[in-house]
């Protein structure tokens, strides 16, 4: 049973396929008007997303434990560029481990570090900075194992 992750609203909206929606005091723009707004983050900026991700998030965890743990699922243009930055084809649904995601998040952390974004294909998209970056910490913090981009979520 999957786990659907709205990051377009306002604020995010998480909805277990077994229970009531769980509402985080969040949304990807106030993370981009909190400093992502500009590429390439910087490292504070990056950890200062963390932070505010982390406080929405933390007072729903046990909450968001009591439900299956299996997909998160996702569909949102945000993350759009995902596919792409680890080597997939992007014009299918696509299924990502937290490795994988990982992976895409240490590569944003490089990118913040000073390593020029195009020499890993690191998309210069502000909003999917934000959407990765939150993406990972529910996966980090909740225990998903994977992430699922589709087209219908």
């Amino acid at each position: 049973m999957n786990t659907r992750l709205h990051l377009g609203s306002t604020p995010i909206r998480l909805e277990p396929a077994d229970g009531e929606a769980i509402v985080l005091s969040l949304s990807l723009q106030q993370l981009l008007d909190a400093g992502l707004q500009r590429f390439a983050p910087g490292e504070i900026a990056l950890e200062q997303g963390i932070a505010m991700t982390e406080d929405a998030l933390m007072p729903h965890v046990a909450a968001l434990r009591q439900h299956p743990l299996e997909v998160l699922e996702v569909a949102d243009d945000a993350l759009a560029p995902l596919p792409a930055l680890l080597g997939q084809d992007t014009d299918t649904a696509h299924t990502f481990t937290i490795d994988a995601v990982e992976q895409a998040f240490n590569l944003l952390a490089d990118v913040a570090a000073g390593l020029p974004a195009h020499r890993v294909g690191f998309p210069e998209q502000p909003r999917f900075v934000a959407a990765l970056l939150v993406v990972r910490e529910l996966m980090h913090h909740v225990g998903w194992s994977a992430l699922r981009l589709s087209r219908d979520a």
